[in-house]
């Protein structure tokens, strides 16, 4: 029996007897639910709790069970969507069938198409309507779908249904993705060994009492390296492999361009590597072979992994006289200047910043007085299959949808939370003060879930969130007679308890106000006509606040 398979299993069960709350179905369908979270969380590199937010599966899923939407720089909009198929013979070894890949192509060409119409449960039609507001919007979608299951990936008859629908656009790519995968991100060794071959001459000067060797490598030497190690060459580098978009496109262009790839060293930033210890022979001139100790590449990943895809797809092409340049700094237990280089390095792509700030002295006093209050705050990523616990994420969009007035921006713009917004949302708030943000925001999305039977207010719910958390914050100062700015340790228990005790009231007085402001902003009593890209697109802008919730006038009015 293969061993990733039980690995995976054990998991499963272990994070369904964690959560019983979350896990509610027939066991046939809680483990194809564990496992989909198990997936979604080692490919996206995120915490187990934080993929329940882009789970669609269930009935009129429109063949996709998770969405993962990321509106970039350059109006760049990467979308990754996931299938899942789980056995539970672990002797069995099938394939991805072959009529649920049929299914994913016939998904992404509904799903990106406007015009297209899907019968789509809630969770879905939200996460559709999303893209297609973004389209509308002008970002430039690329696509990667990821079918992943405990087995072997789909056959020849797939692959022919994807190659007729998409050949080789590049913007749509589709992944496969297994046990072994998940295994392989739980497992990556922590210390990788190895050796390269630098070509022609190169530096190595001693700089503030550290080690650096400046020159270059052959692309060849990347994929070797790649071949060998994957991606635990990459567990001290903040990015996430963001597939083919307009950067790494440009890369595979100048790898197969004839004229352009000798001048590949000049146009890519180059790669950063840090060790522990490196050595090599000073008394060659040229063509050194540098033994490292404890290798990783902090800045450069997009770079290693598309010259790995590159010259994995196009086996033929000689490659060997492209150059990129290295940089190799020894920095033996170093982690604090380790953390400042990937932090300056890595501009090339859109950052994930929650690692990055994750040691900032804001996060770390929020996990303090979270613990003092008997709560549990993450402010690092983990492999943890505790849901209840508060994640940085979840943190950094409660607050600013509920105390800082911007629901738009936690709802769209969540790329930028722990980068541009980082300091206005954590900067002057403590931990009783994101602990009340969290249950509000927590309860309005658990409210979301749940149709209400009545057309306006069902029409509205899967974008209402963020807004909604917004109305209840502010209703719930109000009928506390206290600014946010006076809340902590002190009178912490009495408001969660007014909360806890008025909840339902709240929202429903919130729906109310939400409805009005939405009723008077379309000019249209039946917001259950309008269409969800519609709809959308007011919950995007800032304006709805401006001429509502932020404005007494409108707002004391209305009350």
């Amino acid at each position: 029996m293969d061993i990733a398979k039980q690995i995976v299993d054990q998991r499963i069960l272990g994070l369904i007897k964690e959560n019983p709350s979350i896990f509610t179905e027939s066991e046939e369908k809680n483990i194809s639910k564990a496992f989909l979270m198990l997936g979604v969380s080692a490919y996206l590199d995120l915490d187990i709790p934080d993929t329940l937010q882009y789970i669609t599966e269930g009935r009129n899923d429109g063949g996709f069970d998770a969405a993962y939407i990321v509106d970039g720089a350059d109006m760049q909009l990467n979308v990754i969507l996931f299938q899942s198929k789980y056995t539970r013979n672990l002797d069995s070894d099938t394939n991805f069938p072959a009529n649920a890949v049929e299914k994913a192509v016939n998904t992404v060409k509904c799903v990106f198409d406007p015009s297209a119409h899907m019968v789509l449960n809630e969770q879905s039609q939200t996460k559709v309507n999303e893209i297609r507001s973004l389209i509308l919007d002008g970002h430039i979608p690329y696509v990667t779908f990821v079918m992943l299951n405990n087995g072997l990936k789909w056959d020849e008859t797939g692959d022919s249904y994807i190659k007729n629908a998409f050949g080789n656009q590049p913007q749509v790519k589709f992944v496969h993705y297994n046990h072994a995968d998940i295994v392989k991100y739980v497992t990556s060794p922590k210390k990788i060994n190895t050796q390269l071959t630098l070509s022609g001459a190169a530096i190595q000067e001693n700089f503030n009492y550290k080690r650096v060797i400046l020159g270059k490598i052959p692309v060849t030497e990347v994929f070797s390296l790649f071949e060998q190690y994957g991606d635990s060459l990459l567990e001290k580098n903040i990015r996430r492999y963001l597939g083919k978009n307009a950067v790494n496109n440009g890369i595979v262009e100048t790898l197969l361009d004839a004229q352009k790839k000798q001048n590949f060293f000049f146009y890519n930033n180059g790669l950063t590597l840090v060790c522990e210890k490196f050595a090599y022979n000073g008394l060659q001139q040229s063509n050194w072979i540098v033994k490292l100790d404890s290798l990783q590449i902090i800045n450069g990943g997009q770079t290693c992994k598309t010259i790995y895809q590159t010259i994995k797809e196009n086996p033929t092409l000689d490659f060997s006289q492209i150059f990129v340049l290295v940089r190799i700094y020894e920095l033996s237990d170093d982690e604090q200047t380790i953390r400042d280089i990937t932090y300056a390095t890595n501009s090339q792509n859109p950052v994930d910043l929650r690692d990055l700030k994750a040691n900032d002295e804001k996060q770390t006093l929020l996990e303090k007085g979270a613990a003092e209050l008997g709560f549990t705050y993450r402010r690092k990523r983990d492999y943890s299959t505790a849901i209840n616990a508060i994640p940085s994420t979840v943190a950094a969009e409660s607050i600013l949808s509920v105390w800082r007035n911007k629901p738009h921006i936690a709802r769209y713009r969540k790329n930028d939370l722990f980068g541009s917004y980082f300091n206005e949302i954590f900067g002057n708030v403590n931990a009783a003060q994101m602990i009340v943000a969290v249950q509000i925001f927590r309860y309005c999305d658990a409210v979301r879930k749940h149709h209400s039977g009545e057309p306006n207010r069902d029409a509205i719910r899967p974008f209402e969130t963020h807004f909604m958390s917004n109305i209840v914050g502010k209703l719930l100062l109000e009928q506390n007679r206290i600014e946010y700015k006076n809340i902590d340790h002190r009178n912490f228990h009495a408001i969660l308890s007014f909360f806890d005790e008025n909840k339902l009231n709240l929202i429903t007085l919130g729906e109310t106000l939400l409805y009005k402001m939405l009723s008077e902003y379309f000019q249209k009593e039946a917001i259950n006509e309008l269409d969800g890209r519609t709809i959308a697109t007011a919950f995007r802008r800032y304006d709805l606040l401006e001429r509502y919730i932020t404005n007494p006038t409108w707002w004391n009015s209305h009350k």
